[in-house]
């Protein structure tokens, strides 16, 4: 019988402001809103959510997620910030996170089971986010490369269906949730995207790009969409097969 893990979500997002600037408040479309939707669905996805103002309460709920107990219960980081061509948003201060600087906060540290996803208009135009894999250990970095950017509601339509795929990933040792190594990234990439035409047609609409580390000895790209999906090959990827003790 397959066991259910109960591994959630861990999601930092742009904090939104009164029109003063003195106050935080929930907007309306907050990812709070869509997280709750998925933990109170048949998915029951749990999650925690921090909003961020400034670099330097990124970095501190960054810091927290790296905790490992708090990484081995939330595996999956959902970065949902405002974006261009330099980086993330950051609305309190009127700055912008620059690609260059997320990646050195998420890359000075190993987290081989991480599954993460960029919820922003155009980091992934910069292929210095594959670091996130080679550096890390991570098992996977998603998010969106198109210029003119993209709304809220349609990249959440698209989200929905990836996390739920995502959490409803089922894999060879009977466990159901997200990938634990790259064995099972393979199997869910190949089982569960490529398969899901919804997924790949508002995927290419929305630049959509996925890349996820492989053995270099299991490259095999004939059926991947190469626009959405990219198989990377990462040196020793067979030592991410372990996860946790």
């Amino acid at each position: 019988m397959a066991t259910k893990r109960k591994d959630g979500i861990f999601c930092l997002e742009t904090a939104s402001w009164d029109d003063e600037g003195s106050d935080l408040v929930k907007s309306q479309d907050s990812y709070d809103h869509f997280l709750r939707f998925l933990e109170a669905s048949w998915a029951e996805i749990p999650y925690l959510h921090f909003d961020v103002a400034t670099k330097e309460e990124f970095k501190f709920f960054l810091d927290k997620w790296r905790e490992p107990k708090i990484q081995k219960r939330f595996p999956v980081l959902l970065l949902a910030f405002h974006g261009d061509q330099e980086g993330l948003g950051v609305i309190k201060d009127e700055a912008t996170l620059s690609t260059g600087e997320m990646l050195k906060h998420l890359t000075s540290n190993r987290y081989n089971d991480a599954i993460i996803h960029i919820s922003s208009c155009y980091p992934l135009k910069d292929v210095n986010v594959k670091k996130l894999l080679y550096q890390t250990g991570a098992l996977s970095v998603s998010g969106y490369t198109k210029k003119e950017g993209v709304d809220w509601y349609t990249p959440a339509a698209l989200e929905l269906l990836y996390l739920t795929e995502l959490f409803a990933f089922e894999s060879k040792s009977g466990k159901i949730g997200p990938p634990e190594s790259s064995v099972d990234m393979r199997d869910f990439v190949d089982g569960h995207l490529i398969a899901n035409k919804q997924i790949k047609d508002l995927g290419k609409a929305l630049g959509f790009h996925l890349w996820y580390a492989i053995d270099d000895r299991r490259i095999n790209t004939d059926e991947h969409l190469d626009y959405i999906i990219t198989p990377c090959p990462v040196k020793g990827a067979e030592g991410l097969e372990q996860r946790h003790s």
